[in-house]
């Protein structure tokens, strides 16, 4: 008896319906822009592709936005000591993490999104932003009460900051232009993970439209000087 091979068309365009059928978590009152690994170790490696300059491009625009509206900033970038701080399979197998050790150029930020005076660094060693990083208390200390996502790869380092968000019940947008991953099986696949299980699969556009409100609405926008 032969087994059937699945349809991986078929199935694509079922998780992306279902996705956008999956009701959702809805948006907080604070929130901050966290970048994942946006670092030229993760977008400017041999194996990516053209999605990774348009998540750059989209997320260069989101970050834009989010300045004007008065929305944190925050970068996450992973950064090591020793290649021993790795996680064991890291550390077993060959890996991109090999290019994060600090001085290392492969681990500064894209230029296309690059950091601006007023925005956060947190440094990691591991997949999620969480685990021995400070993130957690700067977004206390920012009242921070939801994050706003984009970054690399979809499937590791963004899945794993996203679930570990929503095991602290901070509510999570993951904006689908501005995330990345060269296995876009795993991207298609985590993007309905992450909205089944953590949080939201939001719009670019509909986040701009959020922003420009937030904008608007603060003090001073739109007095002439005086």
């Amino acid at each position: 008896m032969s087994i059937q091979s699945p349809d991986w068309n078929r199935e694509m365009a079922k998780i992306r319906q279902l996705r956008a059928e999956r009701p959702r978590v809805g948006p907080g009152q604070r929130p901050a822009v966290v970048v994942v690994d946006f670092q030229r170790a993760f977008v400017e490696h041999e194996g990516c592709g053209p999605s990774a300059a348009a998540a750059l491009e989209a997320t260069a625009e989101l970050l834009a936005a989010a300045r004007a509206a008065g929305v944190p900033v925050i970068y996450i970038k992973m950064v090591l000591d020793d290649l021993q701080d790795r996680m064991l399979a890291q550390r077993v197998r060959s890996s991109l993490t090999e290019r994060c050790l600090r001085g290392n150029p492969w681990t500064e930020i894209s230029t296309v999104v690059a950091p601006e005076p007023g925005d956060h660094i947190v440094e990691k060693t591991v997949a999620t932003a969480f685990y021995k990083t400070r993130l957690d208390d700067l977004l206390g200390q920012l009242g921070t009460d939801e994050l706003i996502v984009a970054g690399t790869s979809t499937s590791g380092c963004v899945r794993a900051t996203v679930m570990d968000a929503a095991y602290r019940s901070y509510r999570v947008s993951v904006v689908e232009e501005c995330v990345d991953d060269f296995r876009t099986l795993s991207g298609e696949v985590s993007l309905w993970d992450m909205q089944d299980r953590f949080g939201d699969v939001v719009g670019l556009a509909e986040t701009l439209d959020r922003f420009a409100s937030l904008a608007a609405a603060r003090p001073g926008h739109g007095a002439l000087p005086a």
